[in-house]
């Protein structure tokens, strides 16, 4: 069964052939009012389905959490990198606080991070920290992102073939990178419908699988069967 995350995703993928179906209508137009009215709809198909995508990368990221913080997770189970990066802002904060006014902060990184550093700790982890860095979901972003998780390259893990994995790799990227285009006013950014198309199932693709993916890691983790 899929994470909860997925089936929200699959469910607002929804809304993007819907988008396509408004731009038939819409053609019945003079032809260059049609075009204009295609090349907007192509563009918020891609600001959209870049949205519903970035969502479900945070959505599965707190699920996987979720999983783990179930009764408290032992700091030995907790993989390096999300250790380091759930204490690396705390940690950084206190750099940058005088010394006479860090008691504050160092209890409070006490009770929250403390446990990490322990042999024998137990606690919760906080998934928003996580997922901090983050500013969209470019390829190298969900790299980095699924490698705290113990998966050394996501897009290796999720095909078998090269061609496949640089097809799915730069299906991503160049959605997010057009997103990026058309959220900061380049007019000139489109999207054919073969172009959404093709940026619809390389998040489909990448998703339905990675979250398999994960969740097998998320099992081993804790050292138990796949949450999903």
């Amino acid at each position: 069964m899929p994470s909860q995350a997925f089936q929200s995703l699959t469910e607002a993928l929804a809304e993007i052939p819907e988008l396509s179906g408004i731009g038939t209508l819409l053609a019945r137009a003079d032809r260059a009012q049609a075009l204009r009215r295609l090349r907007v709809i192509g563009r918020g198909q891609v600001v959209l389905l870049s949205s519903h995508f970035e969502r479900y990368i945070y959505a599965v990221n707190e699920e996987a959490v979720a999983a783990l913080n179930v009764g408290a997770i032992a700091s030995v189970r907790v993989p390096g990198q999300i250790k380091l990066l759930h204490s690396s802002q705390p940690v950084d904060d206190l750099a940058l606080t005088q010394w006479n006014n860090r008691s504050d902060s160092l209890v409070r990184f006490a009770e929250t991070d403390g446990w990490l550093w322990q042999d024998t700790g137990v606690g919760i982890i906080n998934h928003e920290r996580l997922l901090a860095w983050m500013k969209a979901p470019h390829a190298k972003s969900l790299v980095r992102f699924y490698k705290l998780w113990n998966i050394d390259d996501i897009f290796s893990s999720v095909t078998r073939t090269k061609i496949n994995r640089t097809r799915l790799y730069y299906g991503i990227q160049q959605l997010v990178d057009k997103r990026n285009s058309i959220a900061h006013g380049d007019y000139n950014a489109q999207a054919t419908r073969l172009d959404v198309l093709r940026y619809v199932k390389s998040v489909k693709d990448f998703s339905s699988r990675a979250d398999r993916v994960l969740a097998r890691a998320v099992g081993r983790i804790q050292g138990g069967p796949p949450p999903w």
